[in-house]
């Protein structure tokens, strides 16, 4: 079945100190028209040859593109190296990508990684509503869509009760503005030693949203 382009909206919920990088997603995808689901898919990919994890929010397919470009397309030392071409590099694949499909929605990209040139963990932000620009993150907890933080809270073990409080809020948005979340909370986790990619927890409506996509299939 090809759904076409559709957004991915996200939970991402990140924590990152000098010697690790720990990164949770959902997994559900939403339709632009009707934001019915239409699919599971994953919304960070490791790229080991770098150190990295990139992960991202907002519209669907675009994280795909910039994956591809620096796996097989791009020459790079690190993620410092990498951060000095991929505004430009994101700017022209979200150019090419609003020519051909004509969306109004937003994206940002995420970059997560050991420095090649501290040796440390380095995060970049980059946001399709700033052109791409590169922001520098700050050590510590974030979140995105907006959640309540257990105190003394850990990782993994409070994941499920911050992206409960998300979809809580969330469904008190109007349906245009809602950010929706499901399907399964997938961690990644970059440290020395190598990555840990695992299922977290895996939501109530799943199942109900697969016959949802199902049904769509079905129907095409």
């Amino acid at each position: 079945m090809v759904t076409g382009r559709s957004p991915n909206l996200s939970s991402l919920i990140f924590h990152t100190d000098e010697t690790q990088a720990f990164i949770a997603t959902d997994t559900l995808a939403v339709a632009s028209h009707d934001k019915r689901p239409v699919n599971f898919t994953t919304k960070a990919f490791i790229v080991p040859h770098l150190r990295m994890i990139i992960a991202g929010t907002g519209v669907g397919g675009f994280l795909d593109e910039w994956f591809v470009k620096i796996n097989g397309k791009m020459v790079t030392l690190g993620i410092d190296n990498l951060n000095e071409h991929t505004p430009r590099n994101l700017a022209s694949i979200w150019c090419g990508q609003k020519e051909k499909v004509g969306y109004p929605n937003t994206t940002t990209v995420y970059h997560f990684g050991f420095s090649e040139r501290t040796g440390l963990i380095h995060s970049y932000a980059y946001r399709s509503t700033t052109g791409f620009a590169s922001e520098k993150l700050d050590y510590g907890l974030a979140h995105k869509p907006d959640c309540t933080v257990p105190d003394d809270y850990r990782l993994p073990d409070d994941l499920k009760v911050m992206m409960d409080d998300q979809r809580r809020l969330q469904k008190r948005a109007p349906k245009a503005q809602r950010i929706y979340i499901g399907g399964e909370i997938q961690v990644h986790h970059l440290t020395s030693a190598g990555y840990q990619v695992f299922t977290h927890y895996r939501f109530e409506d799943y199942e109900q949203d697969q016959k949802i996509m199902l049904g769509r299939e079905s129907s095409m």
